[in-house]
């Protein structure tokens, strides 16, 4: 692969339901996958907050390139908020990850909207995503990218429906007394559960494991999960085929199984001045072996059965 992608090159590769690769040579006579994780760089060019430092962002994001481009992967995920704030935080960081030899798929961010209302609808466009969520077939796996900001207070404009859809939906949830009832949260459509029921199902009579990506989590119950976790869980009892779920947004880490499925919240790159976190994945047909790097935990998921 060149070391440098086209943008249009980008574009039409990310377009479809599921996105058929083929295999390397690797994996092939492997009989594996392999993956490079990582999630909420939230680079910008400010000074610290409490744990928060943004500007070594960058050079971890760059450490995190160059070590998996010292692998032979078959793709990387940036599982969200790449950026923390502001349109012009998006350049740096974008260079970087454009001028890597592997290749890159997004995940949208709550942070990553952080951005001026004129930018808001951008944002997927300056990812280099023509879905805001897809799903990418290798193999015998097919990867599903979830969009969780679907529905949420800063997607757009204080002043459009959708924003007081969200906030009216918030209101709703705050009231339950639920955990989660954050503005920094948000949910899937209804659209959106739909398409993962249909992707499932379309994966299983392919004979296809589904890995979920998305940024914020789902299990275990926490204050920064999913309005709508519990819907999302619900697919994820009725679709066997779901195998494992990874995301980001809560820089502290977790993990959980539910219903056999391995949860694993990756641990936020921003926090910390010098130490980083990401790690590399390797898939076979029992399951994921996580290499965790700097602060990233490393773990031997197993897959549930059918």
């Amino acid at each position: 692969m060149p070391l440098m992608m086209s943008r249009r090159r980008f574009l039409l590769s990310s377009v479809g339901l599921a996105l058929s690769t083929p295999l390397s040579a690797r994996a092939v006579s492997n009989g594996g996958l392999r993956i490079g994780l990582l999630a909420d760089a939230q680079y910008a060019d400010q000074p610290p907050a409490r744990t928060r430092f943004y500007r070594a962002s960058l050079r971890k994001l760059q450490e995190a390139i160059s070590r998996f481009d010292e692998e032979d992967l078959d793709l990387c995920i940036n599982l969200g908020d790449l950026v923390d704030k502001d349109w012009n935080s998006f350049q740096p960081v974008l260079k970087a990850v454009n001028g890597a030899r592997q290749r890159f798929y997004h995940v949208l961010g709550n942070h990553d909207f952080d951005v001026a209302a004129d930018y808001k609808k951008r944002v997927p466009e300056r990812l280099g995503m023509a879905r805001r969520y897809y799903a990418i077939s290798r193999g015998r796996f097919c990867f599903v990218v979830l969009d969780t900001t679907d529905i949420s207070p800063y997607t757009h404009p204080d002043s459009s429906p959708e924003h007081r859809s969200a906030m009216t939906l918030l209101e709703r949830i705050r009231k339950t007394g639920a955990l989660n009832a954050e503005p920094w949260n948000g949910a899937i459509s209804d659209r959106q559960l739909k398409w993962l029921e249909t992707t499932c199902q379309k994966a299983s009579k392919a004979g296809q494991s589904v890995i979920v990506f998305a940024h914020h989590p789902v299990f275990p119950e926490n204050v920064h999960n999913l309005w709508n976790a519990q819907d999302v869980l619900g697919v994820v009892k009725r679709r066997r085929n779901i195998v494992a779920w990874f995301n980001g947004h809560n820089h502290s880490g977790g993990f959980g199984e539910f219903e056999g499925v391995p949860f694993v919240t990756l641990k936020g790159m921003v926090e910390t001045e010098s130490s980083n976190a990401f790690c590399l994945a390797r898939l076979d047909g029992g399951g994921i072996v996580l290499d965790g790097c700097g602060r990233e935990v490393s773990r031997r998921l197993k897959f549930r059965n059918p």
